[in-house]
């Protein structure tokens, strides 16, 4: 029997590694909260899901998912071509000067591309970002994109994405006072229809070789 995995997009890169170490494994992925609406509906067909760890206690609170096991945390930060500029963003001033110097501003339209927008909005910058803003559903889309553009633009995103991206590199953590930290966790679908290897996969996920498999995706 295969075993089916659904992942959101910061735990998809961990997932295939520890599903290639493993074998005989499919693996999904989707947005965190279009999975985690599906578990609540009966509508999705998985055997094991990874998840923010809040929609991770919500659906066992709901009799849904049992047997959670903690993966990390995922941070956001900076991404810019290959070859481009590498603007400083550890502190407020240079994350200002990177935003206000870069050609183009790339964010997703999920919670952290939000979140940056009212960063952007705080440091009084809405106005100079307006005509240089892209953004795009997924992470994915967003380094895609990035790869192929020949100028100095500045995207950010989780740091899971960025360092499975080609030809985009990681510049950094964003600053500490606006970073977001985002616990994930695993779990098993209370409808599995292989609870035995599922609970198995969920072993292996607090292995020493599993935790170092997620921790070079970038979890902390």
């Amino acid at each position: 029997m295969t075993l089916r995995i659904l992942a959101a997009g910061s735990m998809l890169h961990g997932a295939r590694a520890c599903a290639a170490a493993l074998g005989n494994i499919e693996v999904a992925t989707d947005h965190g909260h279009n999975i985690r609406n599906a578990v609540g509906r009966d509508a999705v067909d998985a055997d094991v899901v990874l998840i923010p760890a809040d929609m991770i206690m919500e659906l066992q609170s709901e009799g849904l998912v049992r047997d959670p096991v903690p993966l990390g945390t995922v941070g956001i930060g900076g991404v810019v071509r290959l070859g481009s500029l590498m603007p400083k963003i550890t502190i407020m001033t240079e994350l200002r000067d990177a935003i206000t110097a870069a050609d183009a501003i790339l964010l997703t339209h999920a919670p952290t591309g939000d979140h940056l927008m009212s960063v952007i909005e705080n440091l009084g910058l809405t106005e100079t970002v307006v005509t240089k803003l892209l953004r795009f559903d997924t992470s994915t889309a967003l380094n895609v994109h990035l790869a192929g553009r020949s100028d100095n633009a500045l995207g950010f995103g989780p740091e899971t994405e960025i360092r499975s991206a080609k030809g985009v590199g990681w510049i950094g953590d964003v600053p500490p006072e606006i970073q977001i930290a985002l616990p994930c966790a695993a779990a098993v679908l209370a409808s599995t229809k292989a609870p035995d290897i599922a609970g198995a996969f969920l072993k292996f996920l607090q292995t020493d070789i599993a935790r170092e498999i997620f921790r070079h995706s970038g979890f902390r």
